[in-house]
């Protein structure tokens, strides 16, 4: 299909983008990152709008800083950017490892964390990593800044809480724990251009063997990425037994939404859900043996 007519704005700088996105009204103008996404529901008649801010000549929207407590990821910055930087690997894998779940190396380059989150998914790959990061959305605006935890940036499939001219500029969370252990799998992972047709990520810290914070999410089984309250309510100061791992798949497919749809049925995504969580959490109990009794 072939795009329909379109005005593009370039701005040179941030103030310019906020400047540009304040000035469009109610019908505002469509931001434009890495472009893996709007472009292909533009395409598709899904969206269009008349005007497109391109942010490639905005500086300082791509970086990856770690403070004495924590880690800060512009909006702009690729998913190859979060797969190549050792701050990512060493303290906060479970990221790091859902942007290796992310399409082809092409995809990667392009795709932006800070689009991935724009376009309010449930199957977008760095969500569920973000929410077990309890991370937080920082948006700027003509009127200011606001920060926003990222579970409550979403209000349905593709629909964010965000205004019209405020800008996603980067998120935020703390170190994870020298203790925390974590798990990203994914079932339907891009060798090509496929969507992710469900995810589950896990964040734990334990203490000789217990549990002692849990944080689990699960992407593509309900309107948006669904956090795994129960499963974390009742494994907090459990240790990893086998019986406490099959209680806990249990109450993970009682939680979750999924929904038939062309990529697969709800009764799938139920049951594949709970075998990736299964799967996580065997990996974490071998990690974590409690200490023997003497």
């Amino acid at each position: 299909m072939i795009l329909p007519e379109f005005r593009v704005m370039a701005p040179e700088n941030l103030y310019e983008a906020l400047d540009l996105l304040d000035g469009y009204g109610p019908e505002g103008a469509m931001v434009l990152a890495g472009g893996t996404d709007l472009l292909v529901r533009m395409k598709e008649g899904s969206l269009r709008p008349s005007t497109v801010i391109v942010l490639d000549k905005v500086p300082n929207l791509d970086f990856i800083e770690m403070s004495a407590d924590k880690i800060r990821i512009g909006a702009m910055t690729t998913f190859d950017q979060v797969i190549s930087s050792d701050i990512i690997r060493d303290y906060a894998p479970v990221l790091w490892s859902a942007a290796q779940s992310l399409g082809s190396p092409q995809l990667r380059n392009r795709a932006t964390i800070g689009g991935n989150i724009c376009n309010g998914s449930p199957c977008a790959d760095s969500l569920p990593p973000l929410y077990v990061l309890d991370a937080v959305a920082i948006l700027e605006s003509a009127n200011g800044e606001r920060r926003l935890p990222i579970e409550k940036c979403f209000k349905g499939p593709k629909e964010t809480v965000f205004y019209r001219n405020e800008l996603l500029t980067a998120v935020e969370f703390a170190i994870p724990a020298q203790s925390a252990n974590s798990f990203f799998f994914a079932s339907g992972q891009r060798k090509a251009l496929a969507i992710t047709k469900i995810s589950v990520a896990g964040q734990f810290n334990f203490i000789e063997g217990v549990v002692q914070m849990a944080r689990i999410a699960y992407g593509s089984v309900a309107p948006s990425v669904l956090r795994g309250a129960a499963v974390e309510e009742y494994i907090q100061w459990q240790s990893l037994s086998q019986e406490t791992i099959k209680k806990s798949v249990s109450l993970c497919r009682n939680e979750i939404k999924p929904i038939d749809d062309i990529r697969s049925t709800a009764d799938w995504r139920r049951e594949a859900t709970g075998v990736l969580l299964q799967r996580g959490l065997e990996l974490l109990a071998e990690k974590n043996q409690p200490p023997a009794q003497i």
